[in-house]
């Protein structure tokens, strides 16, 4: 029996791993080598590469823009990620494993050649405008409905699971190597926006990647405990003021949760410590609408999560308020405090899913 090498992964706060040079298996589809191609061509002609992603990213974004730049590196490119926003607490061994700079405001950004993952648009990446990179060139690499093809060249696929699984099907067809960060990456990004594997977009392919990322050494229950294990006990207090504001309408057909500005100044966290919290409304039993809302820093915006279940499709109702996403995990922004925009919010969600429910009978 083969016995895999089973080495500690970091040391204190430091992730340890052994490199790699074997490419990953093809787990996509027939068409993604015509797909790669256009992609692959910018890349080759480009020296220095800017991979960046949505604000406050999550653990997709981070995950599939830190493999992404890691494996330009190990290609020969100078390549490095840049956000609107730092990586959440959890997610930090991973954007410490590259170049990862969170630019000022109007700071030009100078590269050949910009990447954008994970983000259906550019108004997605925030305060980081488009006019501040100075490259001719965007590739545009996402999975979210209504992504419109930004780049010169695009890999838009809305049945792909996360934009992680996107860059390692790009690695496979480009027969590039991937050092054993990007596999962590990569199987963050999965893992994440899978729910663990459990929602309804994890594919037999999402698993055989996950499988082959194991194969390779990767050490997924240090991974996770790394990621859902590490939470600062700020966070644990802001999830216990969330719990506290629970709500049930229309019969306990919805669930809403919110948190104000406030109690992340009383916490002393942020919103980059509200990745979990979406589906706490959603384990209720009997619901099949969850929102989650929280105030934005000033008290003036709020920004909402809708999650769904399967029959119901979260993105319509995102889409009244300029929003959008995928089918069961929507979102959107909305310029109201947040008890206005909570109660603008649960009416327009009230009657959202009764048309919904008539709309089946």
């Amino acid at each position: 029996m083969r016995l895999r090498n089973r080495s500690a992964f970091y040391e204190g706060d430091r992730f340890l791993g052994h490199r790699t040079d074997r490419t990953p298996s093809h787990s996509g589809r027939s068409e993604d080598a015509e797909t790669a191609r256009p992609i692959q061509k910018l890349i080759d002609g480009a020296k220095t590469i800017i991979v960046t992603g949505h604000e406050r990213p999550d653990g997709d974004c981070i995950g599939s823009t830190v493999a992404l730049c890691a494996i330009l590196r190990e290609i020969g490119k100078d390549a490095r990620v840049v956000n609107a926003d730092a990586a959440p607490t959890r997610y930090q061994f991973l954007s410490t494993a590259v170049p990862y700079h969170v630019p000022a405001d109007g700071e030009k950004m100078v590269s050949d050649l910009t990447i954008v993952l994970d983000s259906t648009d550019l108004s997605r990446l925030g305060r980081v405008k488009r006019e501040q990179f100075t490259s001719e060139n965007l590739i545009d690499m996402d999975h979210h409905l209504g992504n419109p093809h930004f780049g010169a060249a695009n890999w838009v696929d809305t049945k792909a699971c996360a934009a992680a699984e996107l860059v390692w099907r790009l690695a496979s067809i480009c027969k590039w190597p991937v050092p054993m960060v990007a596999l962590q990456g990569m199987y963050a990004g999965l893992m994440t926006d899978t729910g663990q594997f459990s929602y309804g977009n994890t594919r037999p392919r999402t698993l055989r990647m996950a499988a082959e990322m194991m194969d390779r050494g990767l050490d997924f229950e240090k991974l996770w405990q790394r990621i859902y294990l590490n939470k600062p006990w700020g966070e644990l207090q802001l999830e216990a003021r969330a719990r506290a504001s629970l709500q049930a309408h229309l019969g306990g057909r919805i669930c809403s949760m919110a948190i104000r500005d406030t109690d992340f100044v009383e916490t002393k966290t942020g919103p980059q410590h509200t990745e979990d919290l979406a589906s706490i409304p959603r384990s209720v039993e009997g619901v099949e609408l969850a929102i989650f809302m929280y105030g934005l820093p000033g008290g003036k915006r709020t920004k909402i999560s809708f999650r769904s279940t399967q029959d119901l499709d979260a993105r319509q109702l995102a889409q009244q308020f300029n929003g959008g996403g995928h089918r069961q995990a929507a979102g959107a922004t909305v310029e109201l405090p947040l008890d206005e925009a909570r109660a603008t919010v649960i009416a327009a969600a009230e009657k959202f899913l009764l048309g919904a429910t008539k709309s089946t009978h």
